[in-house]
């Protein structure tokens, strides 16, 4: 009996002693997928595997597969090898990287986290349906794990330009926020191939409205006159303050159309006063208006 305690005991702490071999996010993830052969690359390219490797780092990883990297390179008339010749290649790839774990069931609609590049934020979004942006890209597989960190999966290459929705944060526009947040625009107004034009109201300009009204808009039910409202403040295209003449009509994403009028220099949109005027990011303009402009 003693021997038989004796080899147990023996056992045991032989396998306690063992030590396994740590997983990492690169090595277990990124370079064994078939699917993420030009992340691994443009990783290897800038010395920044090693910062995934790291078993004691905590890391959340948004991998653009290769068609999204392929889809950039198509985007910006660049093969790969053009591609990661771009001098700011680490500064885009850190962008997709947390210095933290963040599973999916973590992530918040409206989320707005700092990834590892300083360059721009990141905007989550967590739709009804239950589908995950991280910007523009939408997760199409999530919670990858790995020892040292998580990967998701995304279909787009999320880039840390300065688009229109981070015009709206950088200028206070809570409520406008809060409102693209609600009506699930933000990935789409995050596109830093797309081009828009916004007509931003105040948030004074909201709380202008009757009592209640914001409040109600923010309500899930009422997410399709809320989306109405919004791309009613929003054209396809850059147009600057200089192009706008009087008289002109533009069509909103709404499908409806806006009237221009300039009188003494004052320009205003449907009566209303635009009272800055070309905020330019890298997806489109911003001209800030100092009421919210209601669809017929």
């Amino acid at each position: 009996m003693k021997k038989t305690l004796s080899s147990l005991l023996l056992v045991v702490a032989g396998l306690c002693g063992k030590s396994y071999a740590q997983t990492n996010v690169f090595d277990n993830i990124i370079a064994t997928s078939p699917n993420h052969t030009l992340l691994e690359a443009a990783l290897l390219q800038e010395g920044l595997a090693s910062v995934l490797q790291n078993p004691s780092a905590n890391l959340t990883v948004f991998a653009p597969d290769d068609q999204a990297i392929t889809s950039l390179a198509t985007a910006l008339n660049l093969d790969i090898a053009g591609l990661l010749a771009l001098p700011n290649l680490g500064d885009i790839l850190t962008y997709h990287v947390l210095g933290s774990t963040v599973n999916s069931a973590a992530i918040v609609n409206g989320q707005v986290i700092q990834p590892v590049s300083t360059t721009n934020t990141l905007k989550l979004t967590v739709t009804g349906a239950g589908s995950v942006f991280v910007n523009h890209a939408q997760v199409t597989a999530a919670d990858l794990t790995a020892d040292n960190g998580v990967v998701h999966v995304i279909n787009n290459v999320v880039l840390p330009s300065e688009t229109v929705v981070d015009i709206a944060l950088d200028n206070g526009f809570t409520t406008l926020v809060a409102a693209l947040i609600q009506a699930e625009l933000v990935p789409a107004l995050c596109n830093p191939l797309a081009d828009f034009t916004v007509f931003a109201p105040t948030n004074a300009a909201f709380a202008a409205l009757p009592a209640g009204t914001v409040e109600d808009l923010l309500k899930p039910e009422n997410k399709e006159k809320l989306t109405a409202i919004l791309t009613y403040h929003v054209v396809a295209g850059n147009v600057l303050s200089s192009q706008l003449t009087d008289g002109q009509k533009v069509t909103t994403l709404n499908g409806q159309e806006l009237t221009v009028a300039i009188k003494n220099g004052v320009v205003t949109i449907n009566g209303i006063k635009v009272i800055a005027a070309d905020l330019a990011g890298t997806n489109g303009v911003v001209h800030v208006v100092e009421g919210v402009i209601l669809p017929k």
